[in-house]
């Protein structure tokens, strides 16, 4: 009876830990979805789509590690190389009207 209830306790606290880390992940993931739309429409060279490849898969590895901020060092990185403006990580609800977010939810 002992061995079941410390089970559950280790098995509880795994679950309370895994879902931690989904927080720091799903900023990163939103950030490469958003660095996606915005490469939309945009034509680069073979050279440049090289490079934008694979600075977006270090920002997948490690978005996918937990380590957010070098996700996002890494998606700033493919931005810059796009002549997009870097991102913080963090939406920017001050500079943004509500009306642009009711007509393009992208954001």
């Amino acid at each position: 009876m002992r061995t079941s209830y410390y089970l559950k306790i280790i098995l509880g606290g795994i679950l309370i830990i895994s879902s931690l880390e989904q927080k720091s992940i799903a900023g990163c993931s939103a950030e490469i979805r958003i660095l996606g739309d915005d490469l939309i429409g945009k034509t680069f060279t073979s050279h440049e789509t090289h490079l934008l490849s694979q600075r977006i898969l270090r920002a997948k590895q490690y978005c996918f590690r937990g380590d957010e901020e070098e996700s996002i060092n890494a998606i700033n990185s493919a931005r810059e190389l796009a002549g997009l403006k870097p991102t913080t990580g963090t939406f920017d609800w001050e500079n943004v009207p509500i009306e642009e977010i009711i007509k393009d939810p992208a954001y």
